[in-house]
């Protein structure tokens, strides 16, 4: 009878046992178990869900152009037979304010050389003045005569400074900038005011959007820009790059069908005029709206998912989540997620691949 009684108990016991190992196993399914050595290497980092505003956008594309203004064109002050003072002046060639890039002279040519007749001009002035000078001590020449010599001699300086040396006339950058376009060649023959070059200061930029004009009546409340260059996944605010927007057109593009929101900002180096760019226009911000940084959603198959730490640091689950609008740097959240969850931000990729496959890459992948 003793035998049958332990026997039950212990069969009891065992049922127990397993019991608790199927609740056990229950908790764990769905948990990605990462230690903090792994999220070390992989670069985790986590933010704090709470609600905030949250401007809304509409994506567009774009193009990042010169600022009006900040293209200046260098002409010839003489006529005469051109030479570049380096040995190859192109396009997209640093220069510096007042740098001298190209000489052109007429020594030797029909007509004469400019240069030489200004220094003849400049010098038979100078001895004039310096004559007049002496005499209207001695009051030998009127005050009217000796105004006027003076000012002929300080035209003919004023000529003389502007076209340089006897070697020739200088062109000479106006401001520090980059060659933006050359259009004669060396020992072409040039005019005097023939465009030699035209130079891009580069401090200032504009970003012409490109918006559909089915959206006219949402660009009376665009605020601000977010955006990526073709050549670059870096995100970009205008005010964050001391811009502001300029104007949002009133009219359709001719021949198109797309309206123009112009924005101006400074340059930081980095971008590349000509260029063309996805862009976020975005709109007057909404409060209280949960968001996430656009590198902490991912997708697949059409639904979007985010990672979460659960209730022991190194756990995580990946949860489904519905999204909202995007502004390019951050993604609306618009159901499962609440106040206080923290979500990975960086470092998505490793924990991703560590729920699929139990296992962390190495810390040289990439997210994507």
């Amino acid at each position: 009878m003793l035998s049958v009684a332990s026997a039950a108990i212990m069969m009891s016991c065992g049922g127990t046992s397993d019991k608790h190992e199927e609740e056990h196993d229950e908790h764990e399914e769905g948990v990605i178990l990462f230690s903090k050595e792994q999220a070390e290497n992989a670069g985790l980092a986590l933010e704090t869900v709470r609600t905030d505003e949250f401007a809304p956008s509409l994506r567009v594309s774009g193009q990042v152009v010169e600022a009006h203004g900040d293209e200046m064109t260098v002409v010839a002050r003489s006529s005469g037979i051109i030479s570049f003072v380096r040995d190859h002046l192109t396009e997209g060639m640093e220069v510096k304010g007042g740098e001298a890039l190209a000489i052109v002279s007429a020594k030797g040519m029909k007509g004469g050389d400019d240069v030489a007749k200004d220094n003849l001009d400049y010098e038979t002035a100078r001895a004039a003045y310096e004559r007049a000078s002496r005499m209207i001590k001695d009051t030998i020449i009127s005050r009217k005569e000796y105004e006027r010599v003076k000012n002929e001699y300080e035209k003919a300086a004023l000529a003389h400074k502007a076209l340089g040396s006897s070697a020739g006339s200088s062109v000479c950058a106006p401001a520090t900038g980059f060659v933006r376009k050359v259009f004669v060649n060396p020992g072409e023959y040039v005019q005097a005011g023939e465009k030699i070059l035209s130079l891009n200061k580069n401090c200032r930029l504009q970003l012409v959007a490109e918006a559909p004009e089915k959206h006219f009546l949402k660009l009376k409340d665009v605020q601000d820009a977010v955006f990526v260059m073709a050549y670059e996944t870096e995100t970009h605010r205008v005010s964050k790059l001391n811009g502001h927007l300029v104007s949002v057109g009133r009219v359709a593009s001719s021949g198109s069908a797309y309206i123009p929101v112009t924005f101006e900002f400074e340059n930081d180096g980095h971008l590349v005029p000509g260029a063309f760019a996805d862009v976020w226009l975005l709109m007057s911000p909404r409060k209280n709206v949960i968001s996430v940084p656009a590198s902490s959603v991912t997708e697949e198959q059409g639904l979007f998912f985010v990672y979460v730490q659960v209730d022991h640091p190194d756990e995580y689950e990946k949860r489904e989540v519905s999204v909202g609008g995007s502004n390019g740097e951050r993604v609306e959240i618009v159901k499962g997620l609440k106040v206080g969850d923290k979500v990975v931000t960086a470092g998505v990729y490793q924990v991703k691949l560590a729920g699929a496959s139990g296992s962390v890459p190495e810390a040289h992948n990439h997210e994507h």
